[in-house]
C-alpha cells in the first residue's frame, strides 16, 4: 500500500498536468499566430519587410532570426518548420514541390515581367553597347543563381547570338 500511495500521486499529477496542457494547446490551435519568423537576404528588403515599414501588417511581427545564403536553404527551413516564410526563385520551389516538399507558393518572389525588370548595366563611356559586344567578356553580378544565369543566357540569345557565342560571352 505504501508503494502504491506514491503511485497514485504520480498518476494523478500526470493526468492533472496532461489535462492542463491539452486545454492550453486547444485554446493555441484556435489563436492565429501573429508572429512570422523568417530569415533575411543580406543586402537586400523582402516584401514582408517592405509592408511592415509600410504599416500594411497591424496585428503582425515580424522576427527575423538570421540570414540565409539562397532558396534551397530557405525551402529546407520553411519545409521543417523553422522559419514561417521564406524565397527562392520560383523554379526551385516547382522542382522542391516535384519532390514533395511540403511548401506552398503563395507569391513570385523575384524575376522580370511587365512591370518589373531586370537590367545589365554598363558605364556610359563602355564600348558595350549589345548582346554581340559581350562576346569573350566577362559579366559581373551582384546575385547569385538560376534566375540571374537564365536572364544572361536569355538576353544573349534575344540578342542574336548562337549558343556557341552564348558559351563565349
Amino acid at each position: 500500500m505504501k508503494r502504491l500511495l506514491p503511485l497514485s500521486a504520480l498518476l494523478a499529477t500526470a493526468l492533472l498536468l496532461g489535462a492542463c496542457g491539452d486545454e492550453k494547446s486547444e485554446a493555441q490551435a484556435t489563436e492565429q499566430d501573429t508572429v512570422l519568423q523568417y530569415q533575411s537576404t543580406p543586402g537586400s528588403v523582402s516584401l514582408a519587410e517592405l509592408a511592415q515599414e509600410l504599416g500594411y501588417f497591424e496585428n503582425i511581427t515580424l522576427e527575423n532570426v538570421g540570414q540565409y545564403t539562397g532558396g534551397p536553404e530557405s525551402i529546407q527551413l520553411v519545409s521543417i518548420g523553422e522559419v514561417d516564410f521564406g524565397g527562392a526563385f520560383n523554379g526551385a520551389i516547382v522542382k522542391s514541390i516535384a519532390k514533395g516538399v511540403p511548401i506552398e507558393s503563395v507569391i513570385s518572389y523575384y524575376g522580370s515581367d511587365q512591370q518589373t525588370d531586370a537590367g545589365l548595366y554598363v558605364l556610359e563611356s563602355s564600348d558595350i553597347d549589345s548582346a554581340q559586344d559581350l562576346i569573350g567578356k566577362k559579366i559581373g553580378m551582384n546575385t547569385l543563381g538560376a534566375h540571374s544565369e537564365f536572364f544572361v543566357t536569355d538576353y544573349l540569345r534575344q540578342g542574336g547570338l548562337n549558343e556557341a557565342q552564348v558559351k563565349e560571352a
